[in-house]
């Protein structure tokens, strides 16, 4: 569901473990084995699983490495992964059953059915529609800091969106936003009176045979073939904590097998259908597949997309979907992160192909790499080194955050704040992203955001800047974050504000008053 933080690149990790549980690999697939290991040793991934299909056949089911490091639980093809924004595909397709039965339409208003909807525009609030949540195209980029930091309900981020301001007019620039994907999951219960975990259970993975995959972390963390979430922490790949996605699940919380995935697949490849059923409509499919709005080569997206795939004449979104041309071909593809996992899928409709990738490595690119390396073999196309130009982008991106820092260390000024500690405590609110706590504790400032793995000390850097020292060693080399207060005219804290992002928490003097 975001890039926290690009990777280094030195290591090779532990022998590989392979099972095929489906034929043999055709020939297109003779290098899998030894190219798998080269791109999981670059970038450094425990395990990984890959499921290919073809002509409405599993080609190939295969587990490579390890569950956790450290310990000897192979990947198989039922090997439990979280696939991240791979789940929105899923909750397109859920609304796609709505139009079939004429119960929605792709075109309808959202405040049609979800009454108390609102953004801070008026105008756009009424004129959203059901695609332009699926599209990422409603003007409003994604309020991540609001969802990801806070531990908000699934109805507190829907209600705080109201307080978000639009970074593009409506409808007329690509900006993802994983939030528009929970609002537009909260039509199901609306219309059917099912929540969306039990909607898409009915309605998929029960049909598609899909019985290891679930949509909860409680679940995958109690499952004991359950791939464990890694990152690399101090220049070590380590074992990091299970992000919990349940609040943001319709955007990015199903965890399923390449085995079960490849069901899911399967069913696309075959106008909807699977083992005799029809499961979606081949019009449905068709809608998701088709380009909504482009996708700027040098946007965040973009830039990713153009390293795996330059020849393309466009990049675009559908439903659910990234859609651009890859060697003559439409190709639909979509990839996921959530912390210590990362998935990729990509479907060739024309040929009947499709290929899933699961690992578990915080943004790791393999994924991508396997996923260009397998379509370039069925294409019978000359070797791409997509793996090398996903790494060099990760190179250059590091090499950018390394000047970066650079300027920040420059700017130090040692020694103590201008300004007692107990000046700074107190209660900081924002409208969109909740409220911040700063404590005195043990003569030390401490900083806590709602979610409490976002709590860290204060360690003073210059003037009224301090260095946000998060106790969760993973999110603070992740965001490697800095806050200054602002002063009023008084010489008093009146609001908190974090480096390079556009968030400023504004101070409660009322709880000044009280504490002191």
């Amino acid at each position: 569901m975001r890039k926290l933080r690009t990777l280094l690149l030195i290591i090779c990790i532990c022998g590989l473990s392979a099972s095929t549980l489906a034929s043999q690999p055709a020939a297109p697939l003779s290098d899998l084995d030894a190219y798998t290991q080269k791109i999981m040793a670059d970038w450094k991934v425990p395990g990984l699983a890959v499921a290919v299909v073809k002509d409405g056949k599993l080609v190939l089911a295969r587990g490579y490495g390890v569950r956790e490091l450290g310990k000897p639980g192979k990947v198989d093809a039922d090997t439990l992964f979280t696939i991240a924004s791979n789940t929105k595909a899923f909750t397109a397709a859920a609304l796609g059953t709505l139009v079939t039965e004429h119960k929605l339409n792709w075109d309808d208003p959202v405040t049609e059915y979800l009454k108390g909807f609102e953004l801070n525009d008026p105008w756009v609030t009424h004129a959203l529609t059901v695609r332009d949540l699926l599209t990422h195209r409603s003007g409003y980029c994604d309020p991540t800091f609001m969802w990801f930091t806070t531990g908000f309900s699934r109805e507190q981020i829907i209600q705080h969106l109201r307080f978000d301001k639009p970074s593009f007019g409506f409808r007329t620039h690509f900006c993802y936003n994983n939030a528009m994907y929970l609002v537009a999951s909260q039509l199901i219960p609306a219309i059917t009176g099912q929540s969306w975990e039990e909607y898409v259970h009915a309605r998929f993975f029960m049909p598609l045979d899909m019985q290891r995959t679930d949509t909860s972390v409680a679940a995958i963390s109690n499952d004991a073939d359950a791939a464990a979430p890694h990152a690399e922490v101090g220049n070590k790949v380590t074992l990091i904590r299970r992000y919990d996605a349940d609040s943001m699940a319709p955007a990015g919380g199903i965890n399923s097998s390449i085995n079960d995935m490849s069901h899911w697949l399967l069913m696309l490849l075959n106008d909807g259908n699977y083992d005799g059923k029809t499961v979606l409509d081949p019009k449905i499919i068709a809608d998701m597949e088709t380009p909504q709005i482009l996708i700027p080569a040098d946007s965040g997206m973009g830039i990713w997309l153009h390293a795996m795939n330059p020849g393309s004449l466009f990049y675009s979104y559908g439903l659910g979907f990234v859609v651009e041309d890859y060697a003559g071909h439409k190709l639909v593809m979509h990839d996921g992160d959530i912390d210590g996992m990362a998935s990729a899928l990509g479907m060739l409709p024309e040929l009947h192909l499709g290929v899933v990738v699961l690992t578990n490595m915080d943004h790791d690119d393999a994924r991508n790499a396997l996923l260009f390396h397998i379509l370039d073999a069925y294409l019978g196309r000359p070797a791409r080194d997509t793996n090398g130009a996903l790494l060099a982008l990760v190179r250059q991106q590091e090499a950018a955050e390394k000047i970066e820092q650079s300027k920040i260390a420059t700017s130090r000024i040692p020694g103590a704040a201008p300004l007692a500690l107990k000046q700074y405590v107190g209660d900081y609110t924002d409208p969109l992203n909740g409220d911040v706590q700063v404590a005195l504790e043990n003569d030390r400032l401490v900083l806590r955001l709602g979610n409490p793995e976002f709590t860290g000390d204060l360690d003073h850097w210059n003037y009224n800047t301090f260095r946000v020292k998060l106790r969760y060693r993973f999110y603070d080399e992740a965001f490697d974050q800095y806050v200054t207060f602002d002063l009023d005219t008084t010489g008093k804290p009146m609001d908190l504000r974090f480096y390079d992002l556009p968030v400023r928490f504004m101070r409660d003097m009322s709880s000044v008053a009280s504490k002191h």
